[in-house]
């Protein structure tokens, strides 16, 4: 018995006959019939019944159709997953990123593709983390960049970085002193935006708050970045991002930060991927291709990442 006996096996028997499947693999009705006799001699028992209409599939004949399928789809994985090491990144690769890192490595995610990974289409998909983690598990997408390793056999993960985050304001909200590191308590008195509670930063807030017994009082819940950072831009409320996040309004003046300290408040930078859809794309490339777009540009744009360990 060998794979090709078992595609033409599995054929035959969805096709219902012999020369149905003659024409669909491309083989001979006779050179068919002798594998399947071959296969036969080889079980000790009758695989079909044979009739004027073409064949039916005996008892032996229907559970060796479902081992067939299953071996089949494992070997049709173990080929490609071979194949993705000669070939780099190829096909399709779906990449989810938060609002907050998509403004920052979209572009250069789609610099480094188109230079060095030609053959590679680069989707990405924007939600914040909790919906990311649900993707990945779900196999919607193939990796992520999350803010917390997720405790999960089917997703593997690796700690790139952290990120400080601060209190973000509009340029005429003067809460606090200049380029000053701000504790979270400082914040109580004031209104705030923030994401949902489901959110990763949002979760890493509350928990942080919780810790320091810090009432705030939270005016808006928005699931956009947009329009947290438009409510902060209008002095509305304030709100808690990274730096990274609004790198252009801070460049215009629009936006003022204050770094949250005693103690900072940082999130985790971690590349996520789902395993039982890395096989086709090469798991260990789309890492090396995010971790190297995730370092280079926190070296060449300042981005704030403290850490490259942990």
């Amino acid at each position: 018995m060998d794979l090709r006996q078992l595609r033409h096996f599995r054929q035959i028997a969805e096709s219902g006959s012999v020369s149905a499947a003659s024409g669909v693999v491309h083989v001979a009705q006779p050179a068919l019939s002798r594998q399947m006799r071959a296969l036969e001699e080889e079980f000790g028992t009758p695989l079909f019944v044979r009739t004027g209409r073409g064949v039916l599939l005996t008892p032996a004949g229907q559970s060796l159709l479902v081992e067939a399928r299953h071996l089949l789809d494992e070997a049709d994985r173990v080929s490609k997953y071979i194949r993705s090491f000669g070939t780099r990144l190829s096909g399709e690769a779906t990449i989810g990123l938060s609002p907050t890192i998509g403004r920052l490595l979209t572009l250069p995610l789609a610099q480094c593709v188109r230079a060095d990974y030609p053959a590679l289409k680069l989707r990405i998909a924007e939600a914040f983390s909790g919906t990311l983690l649900e993707w990945l598990q779900t196999g919607r997408i193939d990796a992520a960049i999350l803010y917390h390793k997720p405790v999960s056999g089917s997703i593997q993960s690796e700690l790139v970085g952290r990120e400080p985050l601060s209190i973000i304001g509009g340029s005429d909200a003067i809460p606090f002193p200049a380029r000053a590191e701000v504790p979270i308590r400082a914040l109580a008195g004031h209104s705030l935006v923030l994401p949902t509670p489901q959110h990763g930063l949002r979760k890493m807030v509350d928990e942080h708050v919780a810790t320091h017994g810090v009432p705030l009082d939270l005016m808006f819940e928005f699931d956009a970045l947009d329009a947290m950072i438009a409510v902060a831009r209008q002095g509305i409320a304030l709100t808690i991002l990274p730096e990274s996040a609004v790198r252009p309004e801070l460049a215009s003046g629009t936006l003022r930060a204050w770094r949250i300290g005693d103690p900072a408040l940082v999130r985790p930078i971690v590349i996520a991927t789902a395993s039982q859809r890395a096989d086709a794309i090469g798991q260990r490339e789309i890492v090396q291709l995010l971790r190297r777009v995730i370092l280079s540009t926190a070296q060449e744009s300042g981005w704030g990442i403290l850490s490259q360990s942990g």
